[in-house]
C-alpha cells in the first residue's frame, strides 16, 4: 500500500512537472482563454490605440495654443488703437466686405472651402491676420504638399495636405509633425 501511495505521489508530480514544462498557454488554448500571444496582441493594440490618443492630444493642444498665439498677435496689431462704440457699429452705406479687401491689400490667396475636395487636412496654423497665414505660409513650405491657406470660423487655416481617409491623414501627421509638431488633423463636414 505504501508503494501505492507513493506511485500515486509519483504520478501528480510528474503531471505538475508536465503542466510547468508545457506552461499555461496550453491548459488556456484547451479550456478557451486568451494565451500569451493573444494577451501581447491585446497589449500592443492599447498602446498603439494610447499613442493615437497621445498625438490626437497634442494636436488639440497645438490647435488651442495656435488660436491663441494667433489672437494675441491680432492684439498686438491693434494696440494702442482705441475703437469707439459707435464706431464699432456697421456704417448701412458700407457694400464691401472687408475680408476682400484686406486679402486684395496683402495679396494674400485663400482657397475657397468649396474647393476643398479631401475629406481630412493636415493644418499647420491658424490665424485672424494674413501677416502671419503670409509667413506660416512660407515656414511650412516643403514639407508635404505646397502649403495652401482657407478661411473658415473666423480664422483663416493653413494646411500642407488633404487626404481621403483618417488613416492616410494620420501617416501624414507622423510624418508632418517632424518639421511641424504643432500640425493636427481637421475634417471637413
Amino acid at each position: 500500500m505504501h508503494c501505492m501511495n507513493m506511485n500515486k505521489r509519483l504520478i501528480v508530480v510528474l503531471a505538475l512537472a508536465a503542466v510547468l514544462a508545457c506552461g499555461c498557454d496550453w491548459i488556456r488554448a484547451k479550456l478557451d482563454m486568451p494565451t500569451s500571444e493573444d494577451i501581447a496582441r491585446k497589449k500592443e493594440m492599447i498602446a498603439q490605440k494610447e499613442a493615437e490618443k497621445v498625438v490626437l492630444a497634442q494636436a488639440a493642444k497645438a490647435d488651442s495654443l495656435q488660436v491663441a498665439d494667433s489672437v494675441s498677435a491680432s492684439a498686438e496689431n491693434v494696440q494702442g488703437t482705441s475703437v469707439e462704440p459707435s464706431a464699432a457699429k456697421p456704417d448701412a452705406t458700407a457694400s464691401e466686405k472687408p475680408s476682400q479687401s484686406s486679402n486684395a491689400d496683402t495679396g494674400l490667396q485663400l482657397t475657397p472651402r468649396s474647393n476643398l475636395d479631401k475629406t481630412y487636412y493636415i493644418i499647420v496654423g491658424a490665424f485672424k491676420t494674413d501677416g502671419l497665414v503670409s509667413k506660416s505660409l512660407k515656414d511650412n513650405e516643403g514639407i508635404l504638399e505646397t502649403p495652401f491657406a482657407f478661411s473658415g470660423n473666423g480664422l483663416k487655416y493653413v494646411s500642407i495636405g488633404g487626404y481621403e481617409t483618417l488613416e492616410e491623414a494620420r501617416k501624414a501627421l507622423v510624418q508632418a509633425h517632424a518639421k511641424a509638431p504643432e500640425a493636427w488633423v481637421w475634417k471637413k463636414k
